[in-house]
């Protein structure tokens, strides 16, 4: 075989075997998300940093970090404990609100704290339910973060 024809073979060979290997990956691949209420169901750890922003100066930024625990219950209810750091000062609560999924796994948290300030998110799940990714939706927040399911408590 010339090496003009080698090197053809070569990449036939190649082409084939990618697109069968894709044939079979996709075949052991789960058919699209289709999420409900009750893939978050359980206990989930957080951690989450940001900024308040308060006008358009850098100044106007307090920054904060909080972590905690939260617990949807597969209902669309939802209940969490959590410890901030406003700026340097520590503040304790809880909470408790409402949540929805779409089959498309994105999901909405709305829930009032132990202060009665309500807070908006929208959230993105991933792994099953495992894990999820969500973004504040209210006016002067940024911030951004992950939960985690506690392995123990799916249910």
């Amino acid at each position: 075989m010339n090496r003009r024809a080698a090197l053809a073979f070569a990449v036939a060979l190649f082409a084939v075997n990618t697109f069968a290997g894709s044939i079979e990956s996709n075949k052991n691949r789960p058919a699209a998300s289709q999420c409900t209420l009750a893939t978050m169901k359980g206990s989930f750890i957080y951690a989450q940093d940001g900024f308040i922003v308060a006008g358009t100066n850098a100044g106007d930024r307090t920054p904060f970090a909080q972590s905690g625990r939260e617990y949807f219950d597969g209902a669309g209810n939802m209940s969490g404990i959590y410890t901030a750091s406003m700026n340097g000062r520590i503040t304790r609560g809880r909470y408790a609100g409402t949540y929805t999924v779409g089959a498309d796994c994105v999901a909405s948290i709305v829930f009032t704290d132990n202060l009665g300030a309500t807070f908006h998110y929208d959230g993105y799940l991933a792994d099953g339910g495992e894990e999820f990714a969500f973004v504040q939706t209210d006016a002067g927040v940024v911030t951004a973060a992950f939960e985690r399911r506690r392995a123990s408590e799916k249910d």
